[in-house]
């Protein structure tokens, strides 16, 4: 069962308040409500540790997946990237991944002009490939 833990309650950044510095055991796990309310809100600082915190946390791989490429699609490149990243997480974790879903996303992103969507798109397909043995096309082991 996953702790219904709000977003909200997590050590991030707001625009209203002083930015505490956050780490990474700071992140917990968060619902699905908590998901859907992010999204709506859209708010890119929240929304960059949305794809990390599932990934890493969660034991939901679909939700967490379809969020991940979801958040791929986001017009703030730190989303994008962080989502990049933890779909190679999700290969890690659950040694699974769609891959009619996932591969074509991340051989498109390796060749973003974004320099930080492209170092995310290469370090998702090094975990992919390590743990899945994907061969991604347009990337060099």
């Amino acid at each position: 069962m996953i702790p219904d833990v709000s977003l909200n309650e997590m050590s991030m950044p707001k625009a209203t308040t002083s930015a505490k510095s956050i780490k990474f055991q700071d992140l917990e796990t968060v619902t699905a409500k908590d998901v859907t309310l992010a999204l709506l809100r859209n708010d890119p600082e929240e929304l960059s540790f949305v794809s990390i915190t599932l990934a890493l946390s969660n034991l939901d791989f679909n939700f967490t997946q379809s969020i991940c490429i979801q958040l791929c699609s986001s017009e703030n490149s730190r989303v994008r990237g962080n989502a990049l990243i933890s779909l190679g997480h999700l290969a890690r974790r659950f040694r699974l991944l769609d891959e009619q879903a996932v591969r074509p996303l991340i051989e498109s992103f390796l060749q973003n002009p974004d320099e930080y969507v492209r170092t995310s798109a290469k370090s998702a397909a090094d975990e992919i490939h390590q743990f899945l043995h994907w061969q991604i096309k347009g990337h060099v082991y």
